[in-house]
């Protein structure tokens, strides 16, 4: 009967650990769900104009005079 008894709490023990870990993952998540929902609060304000992107400049050619990627089918081999 006590081998019994302590089985069940082990496993008692066991699930709530699992618990603990699934509880913190939730909090973390709901942080990053409060974060994004102030996020879209802030972009339906009237007002709200989005910032324009800076973009980078292109990469300076390595001068090899090749374009990259596939290279055309010649008619020949066709």
């Amino acid at each position: 009967m006590a081998t019994a008894d302590l089985n069940k709490l082990q496993q008692i023990l066991a699930n709530a650990e699992e618990n603990e870990a699934v509880i913190g993952q939730i909090r973390k998540n709901m942080t990053k769900v409060a974060d994004l929902i102030a996020e879209i609060n802030t972009m339906l304000e009237p007002g709200y104009k989005p910032a324009a992107k800076e973009r980078k400049p292109r990469a300076a050619s390595t001068g090899t005079g090749k374009r990259p990627g596939r290279p055309r089918k010649s008619e020949a081999a066709a």
